[in-house]
């Protein structure tokens, strides 16, 4: 006769493969919500378990059109997002996807010499070469520690005499340009990054006016300048979300040739447009 207690056992042994099956297939399900309210450029919608700096999709049921947003804030049962594009066709029926990932950048040799936006994404019209990206690097990353910082010790060269034998500047320095608008920051700015003798330069232009843009790439760096620097675009026209990560890809960008054993000079024109990006991010999310 068959005990109580090995009926339990058999019993059991029966029903566990069939909860783990269905805790897998849980666990694959794709967290969905619904758009509940859109206020100026933020989004509040319902959807599970998502966490600050999450990027979720915004898919369009009628059209199949996706929109990525990041989450920025909680509130009580909803999710605080700002998209990373526009809100054009957004409707109590956009179904919100969380994807579990954060932003990330594409990097490697090949983006040397090319102008791209603050999602990686290329703007000087030509493709990004597969066999010049290596990976990817997350856009938030934790800095390094304290402890395993370079002492300032060796001098770097700006190429400007002036700055160079007077007010001399070492690597792992920051250092910042300030001026009333109009005296020649940008210009300043491009002659560093011309003739600094680091072997590349990354160069966040945040809040720029279009026309600004171009005439820094085409005439005041100039090809031999763009040639080792890397130039991460985000205009005034763009959402103050694509602006603060600008900035951010940028340093990503840097801290990947740094990791590669180069010598990087990462550059932002400007960082007052980089902290008003910001302020209409909080203002916004409230």
């Amino acid at each position: 006769m068959t005990s109580p207690a090995t009926k339990l056992e058999s019993r059991l042994a029966s029903i566990v493969p069939n909860l783990r099956s269905g805790l897998r297939e849980d666990a694959s399900r794709p967290r969905k919500g619904r758009v509940r309210r859109v206020t100026g450029t933020v989004i509040h919608a319902t959807v599970e378990e998502v966490r600050i700096g999450e990027i979720c999709e915004l898919l369009d049921p009628r059209t199949g059109a996706v929109t990525k947003a990041e989450v920025v804030g909680l509130m009580d049962e909803m999710a605080i997002l700002v998209p990373l594009g526009d809100l054009t066709g957004l409707s109590s029926l956009t179904e919100v996807i969380a994807t579990g990932k954060t932003q990330t950048v594409p990097v490697g040799p090949g983006l040397l010499g090319r102008v791209i936006s603050a999602f990686g994404e290329p703007l000087d019209g030509k493709p990004l070469a597969p066999d010049g990206i290596t990976g990817s690097y997350p856009v938030n990353a934790y800095p390094p520690s304290p402890l395993e910082r370079s002492l300032i010790s060796e001098p770097i060269q700006l190429g400007i005499r002036a700055l160079d034998g007077l007010l001399t500047c070492a690597r792992g320095q920051r250092v910042g340009i300030f001026g009333e608008p109009g005296v020649g920051k940008s210009i300043l700015l491009s002659d560093i990054v011309s003739g600094t003798d680091a072997d590349v330069a990354v160069v966040a232009l945040v809040g720029e006016r279009g026309r600004e843009v171009r005439e820094f790439i085409e005439h005041q760096l100039g090809p031999e300048g763009l040639a080792r620097a890397v130039i991460v675009v985000a205009t005034s026209d763009r959402p103050a979300i694509e602006r603060v990560k600008a900035a951010y890809v940028a340093t990503s960008i840097a801290e990947y040739f740094r990791d590669q054993g180069k010598h990087v000079l990462l550059a932002m024109d400007n960082i007052t447009r980089f902290a008003r990006a910001q302020r209409e991010i909080g203002l916004a999310s409230g």
